[in-house]
């Protein structure tokens, strides 16, 4: 797999995420989609973490394989650079939930 793929995939899921946020939004489910995707990526980025660190398929030379990558060098990428994206994402979406909250409270106290 090539590294344009790679950024494809995480353009992609950062839009899908996105998406499903603001979905949870206008449901009122944004502070547990948040908890949610904070757990997952953090998963995500362990088991990345973890596979890089033991050498598993030569996985720690995914930033300098070149046109030798395979698909292991390609998802440990993806998880690597992808999960502190989301990390970032779901700090932004709780911040977002306990801001409506908030202003939600202020406006019921104060009419």
């Amino acid at each position: 797999m090539s590294i344009l793929a790679v950024q494809v995939f995480i353009v992609a899921l950062f839009a899908l995420t996105c998406g499903l946020l603001a979905f949870a939004f206008m449901h009122g489910w944004l502070g547990r989609a948040a908890i949610g995707l904070f757990l997952i990526a953090l998963a995500a980025w362990v088991a990345s973490f973890v596979v890089i660190t033991s050498d598993l398929g030569n996985a720690d030379e995914f930033a300098t394989c070149g046109d030798g990558c395979t698909v292991t060098h390609s998802a440990t990428s993806a998880a690597f650079i992808g999960a502190p994206l989301l990390l970032a994402l779901a700090g932004l979406a709780m911040l977002v939930a306990r801001g409506s909250r908030w202003l939600r409270r202020t406006r019921e106290n104060h009419p």
